[in-house]
Protein backbone atom coordinates (compact mmCIF):
# COMPACT_ATOMS: atom_id res chain seq x y z
CA UNK A 1 0.00 0.00 0.00
CA UNK A 2 1.35 3.15 -0.75
CA UNK A 3 1.42 5.92 2.03
CA UNK A 4 -0.75 8.53 0.68
CA UNK A 5 -3.83 5.94 0.10
CA UNK A 6 -3.63 5.36 3.91
CA UNK A 7 -3.10 8.53 5.25
CA UNK A 8 -3.81 11.39 3.45
CA UNK A 9 -7.04 14.14 3.19
CA UNK A 10 -6.89 16.58 0.94
CA UNK A 11 -10.27 19.32 0.48
CA UNK A 12 -8.17 21.38 -2.16
CA UNK A 13 -6.12 19.02 -3.84
CA UNK A 14 -8.08 15.99 -5.27
CA UNK A 15 -4.93 13.95 -6.26
CA UNK A 16 -3.94 12.24 -3.16
CA UNK A 17 -7.49 10.42 -3.41
CA UNK A 18 -9.19 8.52 -1.45
CA UNK A 19 -10.12 10.67 1.20
CA UNK A 20 -10.49 14.45 1.92
CA UNK A 21 -9.95 15.49 -1.18
CA UNK A 22 -11.96 18.32 -0.90
CA UNK A 23 -11.97 15.88 -3.06
CA UNK A 24 -9.73 13.47 -1.29
CA UNK A 25 -7.53 10.89 1.00
CA UNK A 26 -6.36 8.34 3.71
CA UNK A 27 -6.63 4.40 4.56
CA UNK A 28 -6.16 2.22 7.61
CA UNK A 29 -8.82 0.55 8.90
CA UNK A 30 -11.41 -1.61 6.63
CA UNK A 31 -15.35 -0.56 6.31
CA UNK A 32 -17.34 -3.30 4.27
CA UNK A 33 -19.85 -0.98 2.01
CA UNK A 34 -21.82 -4.33 1.21
CA UNK A 35 -22.10 -6.13 -2.26
CA UNK A 36 -21.28 -4.85 -5.43
CA UNK A 37 -24.90 -4.40 -5.88
CA UNK A 38 -24.98 -1.88 -3.33
CA UNK A 39 -22.54 0.21 -5.30
CA UNK A 40 -23.79 0.07 -8.37
CA UNK A 41 -27.22 1.37 -7.00
CA UNK A 42 -25.32 4.64 -5.81
CA UNK A 43 -23.56 4.93 -9.33
CA UNK A 44 -27.14 4.84 -10.38
CA UNK A 45 -28.98 6.90 -8.17
CA UNK A 46 -26.35 9.52 -8.87
CA UNK A 47 -26.72 9.28 -12.80
CA UNK A 48 -30.50 9.67 -11.95
CA UNK A 49 -29.71 12.99 -10.37
CA UNK A 50 -28.05 14.18 -12.88
CA UNK A 51 -30.38 13.41 -15.75
CA UNK A 52 -33.06 15.10 -13.27
CA UNK A 53 -31.34 17.95 -13.10
CA UNK A 54 -30.71 17.91 -16.72
CA UNK A 55 -33.99 17.45 -18.10
CA UNK A 56 -35.26 20.29 -15.75
CA UNK A 57 -34.18 22.86 -18.80
CA UNK A 58 -34.19 25.81 -16.22
CA UNK A 59 -32.71 28.87 -18.04
CA UNK A 60 -29.09 29.63 -16.22
CA UNK A 61 -29.04 33.35 -14.78
CA UNK A 62 -25.12 32.56 -14.91
CA UNK A 63 -23.21 35.18 -12.70
CA UNK A 64 -21.24 38.22 -14.67
CA UNK A 65 -18.11 39.70 -14.06
CA UNK A 66 -19.25 42.75 -12.26
CA UNK A 67 -20.44 40.17 -9.25
CA UNK A 68 -17.81 38.84 -6.53
CA UNK A 69 -15.92 35.96 -6.59
CA UNK A 70 -17.48 32.73 -6.13
CA UNK A 71 -14.82 29.78 -5.62
CA UNK A 72 -15.01 26.19 -4.25
CA UNK A 73 -12.75 26.57 -1.39
CA UNK A 74 -11.98 25.75 1.76
CA UNK A 75 -15.16 23.40 1.29
CA UNK A 76 -15.51 19.77 0.31
CA UNK A 77 -18.21 20.75 -1.28
CA UNK A 78 -17.67 22.88 -4.70
CA UNK A 79 -19.59 25.77 -5.89
CA UNK A 80 -22.83 25.02 -7.77
CA UNK A 81 -21.87 27.50 -10.07
CA UNK A 82 -19.16 28.45 -13.28
CA UNK A 83 -16.54 31.37 -13.07
CA UNK A 84 -18.05 34.43 -15.49
CA UNK A 85 -17.48 33.76 -19.33
CA UNK A 86 -13.73 35.34 -20.00
CA UNK A 87 -12.27 35.18 -16.72
CA UNK A 88 -9.58 33.16 -14.74
CA UNK A 89 -10.03 32.40 -11.36
CA UNK A 90 -7.40 31.22 -8.58
CA UNK A 91 -7.93 29.43 -5.73
CA UNK A 92 -5.23 28.71 -3.10
CA UNK A 93 -4.16 27.26 -0.40
CA UNK A 94 -2.30 25.39 2.42
CA UNK A 95 -3.59 22.25 4.59
CA UNK A 96 -1.54 20.63 7.46
CA UNK A 97 -3.07 17.36 8.70
CA UNK A 98 -2.40 15.08 12.00
CA UNK A 99 -2.94 11.73 12.40
CA UNK A 100 -4.05 9.05 15.23
CA UNK A 101 -0.84 7.13 14.47
CA UNK A 102 1.21 10.07 14.86
CA UNK A 103 1.94 10.90 11.16
CA UNK A 104 1.91 14.62 9.91
CA UNK A 105 0.94 15.86 6.44
CA UNK A 106 1.63 19.44 4.56
CA UNK A 107 0.60 20.67 1.23
CA UNK A 108 1.05 23.77 -1.12
CA UNK A 109 -0.25 25.67 -2.86
CA UNK A 110 -3.36 23.93 -3.49
CA UNK A 111 -4.01 25.46 -6.29
CA UNK A 112 -6.89 25.30 -8.76
CA UNK A 113 -7.11 27.20 -12.13
CA UNK A 114 -10.85 27.99 -13.57
CA UNK A 115 -11.32 29.28 -16.92
CA UNK A 116 -14.91 30.62 -18.07
CA UNK A 117 -15.48 29.49 -21.54
CA UNK A 118 -18.87 30.37 -22.32
CA UNK A 119 -22.13 31.14 -19.78
CA UNK A 120 -23.07 27.81 -18.93
CA UNK A 121 -19.50 25.49 -18.65
CA UNK A 122 -15.62 26.45 -17.26
CA UNK A 123 -12.50 24.56 -17.56
CA UNK A 124 -10.84 23.60 -14.74
CA UNK A 125 -7.59 21.56 -13.36
CA UNK A 126 -5.49 21.60 -9.98
CA UNK A 127 -2.10 21.90 -10.81
CA UNK A 128 0.82 20.05 -9.20
CA UNK A 129 1.38 21.01 -5.73
CA UNK A 130 4.35 20.12 -2.96
CA UNK A 131 3.65 17.57 -1.00
CA UNK A 132 5.24 16.72 2.89
CA UNK A 133 4.44 13.39 4.35
CA UNK A 134 6.46 12.69 7.37
CA UNK A 135 4.86 9.28 9.77
CA UNK A 136 6.20 6.89 12.53
CA UNK A 137 7.89 4.41 9.71
CA UNK A 138 8.88 6.76 6.55
CA UNK A 139 8.56 9.94 5.07
CA UNK A 140 9.06 11.40 1.74
CA UNK A 141 8.11 14.62 -0.13
CA UNK A 142 7.65 15.13 -4.03
CA UNK A 143 4.98 16.50 -6.17
CA UNK A 144 1.13 15.22 -7.19
CA UNK A 145 0.05 15.10 -10.60
CA UNK A 146 -2.65 17.02 -12.02
CA UNK A 147 -5.97 16.47 -10.70
CA UNK A 148 -9.63 16.92 -11.73
CA UNK A 149 -8.88 18.08 -15.20
CA UNK A 150 -11.91 18.47 -16.98
CA UNK A 151 -14.97 20.31 -16.82
CA UNK A 152 -17.98 22.24 -15.26
CA UNK A 153 -21.52 22.97 -16.85
CA UNK A 154 -24.28 24.47 -15.33
CA UNK A 155 -27.56 23.07 -14.93
CA UNK A 156 -29.07 24.92 -13.39
CA UNK A 157 -28.67 29.05 -11.57
CA UNK A 158 -32.10 30.51 -10.12
CA UNK A 159 -32.81 32.30 -7.41
CA UNK A 160 -33.18 29.63 -4.67
CA UNK A 161 -31.43 26.90 -6.52
CA UNK A 162 -28.30 25.90 -8.27
CA UNK A 163 -26.68 22.91 -9.15
CA UNK A 164 -23.59 21.68 -12.05
CA UNK A 165 -22.01 18.75 -13.05
CA UNK A 166 -18.09 18.34 -13.37
CA UNK A 167 -16.94 16.09 -15.26
CA UNK A 168 -13.04 15.47 -15.29
CA UNK A 169 -10.20 12.85 -14.60
CA UNK A 170 -7.02 13.19 -12.31
CA UNK A 171 -3.30 12.51 -14.41
CA UNK A 172 -0.54 10.40 -12.56
CA UNK A 173 2.01 13.07 -13.54
CA UNK A 174 3.61 13.52 -10.40
CA UNK A 175 5.66 11.25 -7.93
CA UNK A 176 3.87 8.08 -7.88
CA UNK A 177 3.50 7.37 -4.45
CA UNK A 178 1.43 10.81 -4.30
CA UNK A 179 -0.79 10.87 -7.59
CA UNK A 180 -0.60 6.78 -8.27
CA UNK A 181 0.01 5.08 -11.54
CA UNK A 182 -3.10 5.03 -13.00
CA UNK A 183 -5.96 8.09 -14.31
CA UNK A 184 -8.82 8.51 -12.35
CA UNK A 185 -12.00 9.07 -13.54
CA UNK A 186 -14.11 12.23 -11.57
CA UNK A 187 -17.92 12.76 -11.92
CA UNK A 188 -19.59 15.65 -9.30
CA UNK A 189 -22.76 17.07 -8.83
CA UNK A 190 -22.63 19.92 -6.40
CA UNK A 191 -25.63 21.60 -5.63
CA UNK A 192 -27.14 24.73 -3.53
CA UNK A 193 -30.30 25.75 -2.13
CA UNK A 194 -30.68 29.26 -0.72
CA UNK A 195 -32.98 29.42 2.23
CA UNK A 196 -33.54 33.18 2.59
CA UNK A 197 -31.23 35.52 2.59
CA UNK A 198 -29.03 34.03 5.20
CA UNK A 199 -28.95 30.68 5.27
CA UNK A 200 -28.23 28.22 2.47
CA UNK A 201 -28.12 24.22 2.46
CA UNK A 202 -25.29 22.73 0.11
CA UNK A 203 -24.30 19.17 -0.75
CA UNK A 204 -22.15 17.36 -3.55
CA UNK A 205 -22.66 13.76 -4.54
CA UNK A 206 -19.48 12.05 -6.24
CA UNK A 207 -17.50 9.20 -7.84
CA UNK A 208 -14.54 8.41 -8.36
CA UNK A 209 -13.04 5.28 -10.11
CA UNK A 210 -9.54 4.28 -8.28
CA UNK A 211 -6.78 2.04 -9.52
CA UNK A 212 -6.47 -0.50 -12.77
CA UNK A 213 -9.19 -3.12 -10.69
CA UNK A 214 -11.95 0.19 -10.92
CA UNK A 215 -13.32 0.39 -7.60
CA UNK A 216 -15.47 2.94 -6.83
CA UNK A 217 -15.21 5.47 -4.29
CA UNK A 218 -18.33 7.25 -3.13
CA UNK A 219 -18.15 10.95 -1.66
CA UNK A 220 -21.04 12.70 -0.13
CA UNK A 221 -21.17 15.85 1.31
CA UNK A 222 -23.40 18.20 2.83
CA UNK A 223 -22.88 21.37 4.20
CA UNK A 224 -25.05 24.21 6.16
CA UNK A 225 -23.67 28.17 5.34
CA UNK A 226 -24.63 31.53 7.15
CA UNK A 227 -23.64 34.71 5.77
CA UNK A 228 -22.26 37.31 8.39
CA UNK A 229 -22.06 40.12 6.56
CA UNK A 230 -22.42 41.37 2.63
CA UNK A 231 -18.84 39.87 2.36
CA UNK A 232 -18.24 37.55 4.84
CA UNK A 233 -20.14 34.05 5.63
CA UNK A 234 -19.29 30.52 7.71
CA UNK A 235 -20.06 26.81 6.73
CA UNK A 236 -20.46 23.35 8.99
CA UNK A 237 -19.75 20.18 6.65
CA UNK A 238 -20.07 16.52 6.72
CA UNK A 239 -17.76 14.61 4.34
CA UNK A 240 -17.38 11.07 3.83
CA UNK A 241 -15.49 8.62 1.96
CA UNK A 242 -16.70 5.51 0.94
CA UNK A 243 -14.76 3.18 -1.03
CA UNK A 244 -16.20 -0.13 -2.56
CA UNK A 245 -13.24 -2.50 -1.03
CA UNK A 246 -13.42 -4.48 1.82
CA UNK A 247 -10.12 -3.71 2.53
CA UNK A 248 -10.07 0.03 2.47
CA UNK A 249 -11.22 2.07 5.10
CA UNK A 250 -14.10 4.58 5.53
CA UNK A 251 -13.21 8.24 5.83
CA UNK A 252 -15.90 10.50 8.16
CA UNK A 253 -15.11 14.19 8.96
CA UNK A 254 -16.92 17.19 10.83
CA UNK A 255 -15.21 20.55 8.45
CA UNK A 256 -15.82 23.97 9.69
CA UNK A 257 -14.85 27.56 8.25
CA UNK A 258 -15.42 30.82 6.96
CA UNK A 259 -14.85 32.89 3.91
CA UNK A 260 -14.20 36.99 3.28
CA UNK A 261 -14.08 38.90 0.62
CA UNK A 262 -11.48 41.86 0.92
CA UNK A 263 -12.38 43.23 -2.58
CA UNK A 264 -15.11 42.15 -4.71
CA UNK A 265 -13.05 39.78 -6.88
CA UNK A 266 -10.44 38.71 -3.86
CA UNK A 267 -11.16 36.34 -1.25
CA UNK A 268 -9.63 34.92 1.73
CA UNK A 269 -10.47 32.03 3.78
CA UNK A 270 -9.83 29.62 7.12
CA UNK A 271 -10.53 26.09 7.82
CA UNK A 272 -10.14 23.31 10.27
CA UNK A 273 -11.65 20.16 11.06
CA UNK A 274 -11.57 16.33 12.77
CA UNK A 275 -12.11 13.13 12.17
CA UNK A 276 -15.05 11.04 13.28
CA UNK A 277 -13.70 7.71 13.09
CA UNK A 278 -10.37 5.71 13.67
CA UNK A 279 -9.39 6.10 9.93
CA UNK A 280 -9.57 9.63 9.54
CA UNK A 281 -7.21 12.42 10.51
CA UNK A 282 -7.87 13.72 14.29
CA UNK A 283 -7.20 16.87 13.04
CA UNK A 284 -6.66 19.39 10.15
CA UNK A 285 -6.47 23.19 9.35
CA UNK A 286 -5.45 25.11 6.43
CA UNK A 287 -5.63 28.81 5.17
CA UNK A 288 -6.32 30.14 1.70
CA UNK A 289 -6.31 32.79 -0.96
CA UNK A 290 -8.33 33.35 -4.27
CA UNK A 291 -8.60 35.61 -6.72
CA UNK A 292 -10.57 36.24 -10.11
CA UNK A 293 -8.97 38.42 -13.28
CA UNK A 294 -11.92 39.72 -15.52
CA UNK A 295 -10.26 40.82 -18.93
CA UNK A 296 -9.28 37.23 -20.16
CA UNK A 297 -9.81 37.93 -23.80
CA UNK A 298 -9.36 34.28 -24.87
CA UNK A 299 -12.95 33.06 -24.70
CA UNK A 300 -14.73 36.55 -25.11
CA UNK A 301 -16.84 37.10 -28.62
CA UNK A 302 -14.87 39.49 -31.40
CA UNK A 303 -16.13 42.32 -31.52
CA UNK A 304 -17.50 43.61 -35.15
CA UNK A 305 -15.67 45.86 -36.85
CA UNK A 306 -17.16 48.05 -39.78
CA UNK A 307 -15.23 49.25 -42.67
CA UNK A 308 -15.42 52.78 -43.97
Amino acid sequence: NNFSENFIINPNAPGLMPILNWRRVSKVHALRLGKRADNDGRVKFLCLLVWLFASARLPALAIEKTDPIDTNRPSFCQSGIVVPRGTLQLENGSQYQHFQHGGDYFDIPETEVRIGATRRLELQMFVPQYVLVHGPSQSFEGASGLNEVGLKTQLIDREHLSASLVTAVNIPSGMRRISGSVAQPVLRLPYSIHLGKRWSVCGMQSLIINGPGGEVQWQPFAMVTRSLSPTSSAFAEYAGFFTQNSHRPSFQVAHFGAVKNIKTYHQVDAHFGFGLNRSSPSAFVGVGYSFRINDLSLFDSPKKTHLR
